[in-house]
């Protein structure tokens, strides 16, 4: 049977508003927001490697150089002029490394504090007889990451050509501030083992001004360009104090 006039006119209007339906929903999904990207997580940064020093166990002492604020630090340190870790060209060595408390004598309590490196990416001097060369080599815990550090941006610097050398570390002689006569009395980091002079070699005085200002950036906190050498020193706690006032 064919269907009549009234029924082919409400499949007609049925059809229509399917396709009016259809027409809705799909003009909705194309203005509908898209649905959000996944998050995709963001790489973390690998810490600072640090270069292994060969020499006895330590506790750490913490790492000065993340831990201070950041500032601009110039290219180089002129001949003759010093600078502190806060940027300051005015700041004497005791107020940015702290003073000396004691001159550390051999064979003494603190004396078997101080650590011996042997960073094979250094070069010491150990120019003194013995016992007293290696001594070169001898210097408060503290001082060996800052070192390491610093022989890296060496080699990165000069493209692997010049290596760092350290002329004095740890002094048991008292062969600093030599202008006071009496060794007792005279006054230097060197005797703590928390001051160190630096050269480059091959060895070219030209570049202690720049080898300065990657000293402070490698972490030390005062640095002296003493024209021949680069004099660098730590602010950390003397190995004067966590002896027994009793102990030899």
């Amino acid at each position: 049977m064919r269907p009549t006039a009234n029924a082919r006119a409400r499949l007609a209007l049925g059809g229509l508003w399917l396709a009016l339906a259809a027409c809705a929903a799909g003009c909705a999904a194309a203005t509908a927001e898209p649905p959000p990207l996944p998050t995709l997580a963001v790489p973390t940064v690998a810490a600072e490697a640090q270069v292994s020093v060969i020499g006895p166990a330590v506790t750490p002492t913490g790492d000065a150089a993340s831990a201070r604020p950041a500032i601009t630090i110039p290219q180089e340190v002129a001949p003759g002029q010093h600078l502190s870790a806060s940027g300051s060209f005015t700041e004497t060595e005791t107020q940015a490394a702290g003073p000396m408390l004691c001159q550390i004598q051999r064979d003494s309590c603190a004396f078997q504090q101080l650590v011996i490196d042997r960073d094979p990416n250094i070069l010491f001097s150990e120019s003194q007889p013995p016992p007293y060369g290696v001594e070169d080599r001898m210097m408060h815990p503290a001082m060996e990451l800052p070192l390491a550090r610093l022989a890296a941006l060496v080699r990165s610097e000069w493209d692997g050509k010049v290596q760092l050398m350290v002329t004095a570390a740890y002094d048991s002689q008292f062969r600093h501030d030599l202008a006071e006569p009496s060794p007792q009395l005279r006054y230097s980091l060197h005797y703590e083992g928390r001051s160190i002079d630096l050269i480059t070699l091959p060895a070219d005085h030209s570049r202690n001004a720049r080898l300065c200002a990657l000293a402070l950036h490698a972490g030390f906190d005062w640095v002296h360009n003493e024209i021949d050498h680069c004099h660098a020193s730590m602010h950390a706690n003397s190995l004067c104090t966590i002896c027994s006032p009793l102990a030899p």
